[in-house]
């Protein structure tokens, strides 16, 4: 069937491709694929960069999204550090270059991933809830101090947020007020058996992944505005008046390992669901399936949901607007409603997970050892097209090739039906995964980085790399001039926070 499909949009572009010029629609930049450009250690010069642009262009691409990462080993001298006016300067310059080859520019808001770097405070550091609990004593006592038995945690300024007493038929007492400033829980139970449980505001610690010179630091709360406002303060503050011309920031799928708390959590919880979550602690934490235990988890559920599209998403692309600048949003991987999140960006975008696709087209070669992730659903890039469809946005982009094969193993033989892939199911504004810069004086391969199939001018296949992006070209300039025509929606809801879904 994928091969029919296949094979009518390929007819279709070939019999659009034959009629007048007059009929076929002006080809822009978003119709031609884009691709992730990655400075390893912001290691970049106008010279390299002019030369690259141009070779880029020439072989067809429309764009360069901007991902600064480590820096490659005995080019220490080289390096940049990000948002330095020396970096500022080289991403001013990469925007009129590309102006001048009619080329795009999209930068990601930090480098690596996820959002965080070194303006990132404890105080606004991905968060996550830790429950200690205390058990009476004989003489129907808590003796032991409630404090963080994990001094990593208590060094690292972990926040006493909630102890609650339970009793044997159901009573829940909040006692944080009984606690004095050495961790003594100064209470007399009532009589019958009692449960104590603390809950604290820990942090994740999780550092920024793959960072670039100057992007180094703690990975920030994205359920915090305030976190989120500092965070983008940071490059508020570095632009000043002179704003780069680019064409959206970017931020990539939400890998914040761990972080399912937030400092405010309480209060935001107390004024969106109307009660205090600090009496049902022992209920956030328990497996059982009982109603109470039910609708506590899903209200806590639904209000981190909320808090990350108000506080990070919706906040975040208002921020963008205000600099006349438009937001691309990978929202795969959030604990919240995924429709919701991919739309409150201008350009939502999907990832094509790693490893080859199976299809059955005969002769296609396949190498079984290079099918990292048998497993994957192609219908998860249906969530950033629905959004797109379901609010009107124009483009849908995908993250595409990722780790396709291992570097230099990737024919186009195989990209192609992958790309096809995704042109059915709603992606029409490609980014290739990806192109490493390196400069000219770097001996072959030159600089790459790992975890992408190699689309450089060092590859073997570059000299025809220009025949598959004019037919990515061709459909995505049809795709782009479409309209969704759906007869029926079908909500997926996929949420995975504190337990089972």
């Amino acid at each position: 069937m994928f091969r029919k499909i296949a094979l009518v949009i390929a007819f279709q572009c070939c019999l659009y491709a034959g009629l007048a010029q007059s009929r076929w629609p002006v080809i822009t930049s978003s119709m031609k694929p884009w691709t992730r450009w990655w400075w390893m250690g912001s290691a970049v010069d106008e010279r390299n960069i002019s030369s690259v642009l141009t070779i880029y262009r020439n072989a067809g691409f429309g764009g360069v999204e901007i991902t600064p990462i480590y820096g490659a080993i005995g080019y220490e001298k080289r390096y940049i550090s990000f948002l330095s006016p020396e970096w500022l300067h080289m991403l001013h310059f990469t925007v009129s270059k590309a102006d001048s080859l009619g080329m795009g520019v999209d930068m990601n808001n930090g480098t690596g991933w996820p959002f965080g770097g070194p303006q990132v405070s404890l105080n606004d550091a991905a968060t996550k809830l830790i429950i200690q609990t205390y058990q009476q004593a004989p003489d129907g006592y808590f003796h032991e101090k409630i404090a963080l038995r994990d001094d990593r945690q208590a060094r690292a300024g972990a926040q006493l947020q909630a102890v609650t007493a339970y009793g044997e038929h159901g009573e829940a007492i909040s006692l944080l007020n009984k606690i004095d400033t050495s961790g003594k829980l100064n209470w007399e139970p009532p009589t019958g058996r009692w449960g104590l449980y603390a809950a604290f505001s820990g942090r994740t610690l999780q550092m920024v992944k793959r960072a670039a010179p100057g992007g180094e630091g703690l990975v920030m709360n994205h359920f915090s505005r305030k976190a989120v406002d500092d965070y983008l303060l940071r490059f508020s503050t570095a632009f000043g008046q002179h704003v780069p011309g680019i064409r959206s920031f970017f931020n990539d799928s939400y890998e914040v390992y761990g972080a399912n708390w937030s400092p405010d959590l309480l209060d935001e919880f107390n004024r969106r669901k109307g009660y205090d979550l600090r009496l049902y602690i022992k209920q956030l934490q328990s497996n059982d399936t009982t109603e109470t235990v039910t609708r506590v988890k899903t209200d806590y559920r639904e209000t981190m949901s909320q808090l990350l599209l108000e506080h990070l998403s919706l906040n975040w692309t208002a921020w963008a607007h205000q600099l006349h600048r438009m937001t691309r949003y990978q929202a795969h991987g959030s604990p919240g409603n995924l429709l919701d999140l991919y739309a409150a960006a201008d350009i939502p975008e999907c990832e094509a997970y790693f490893g080859l696709s199976y299809f059955a087209i005969p002769g296609l070669r396949r190498d079984t050892t290079d099918v990292i992730n048998p497993d994957s659903d192609p219908n998860v890039f249906r969530f950033a097209s629905s959004a797109a469809h379901v609010y009107g946005k124009p483009l849908v982009s995908s993250e595409t090739f990722v780790w396709l094969t291992d570097h230099f193993k990737t024919s186009f033989s195989l990209c192609k039906p992958e790309v096809e892939r995704l042109f059915l199911r709603g992606i029409n504004h490609v980014f290739y995964h990806g192109t490493t810069y390196s400069p000219d004086d770097v001996p072959f391969p030159g600089w790459q980085f790992y975890a992408a199939t190699n689309f450089t001018p060092s590859n073997s296949l570059w000299p025809q790399i220009r025949g598959l992006n004019d037919y990515i070209t061709r459909c995505q300039s049809v795709l782009q001039a479409g309209r969704p025509d759906n007869d029926m929606l079908v909500y997926w809801p996929r949420i995975r926070l504190l337990g089972k879904p």
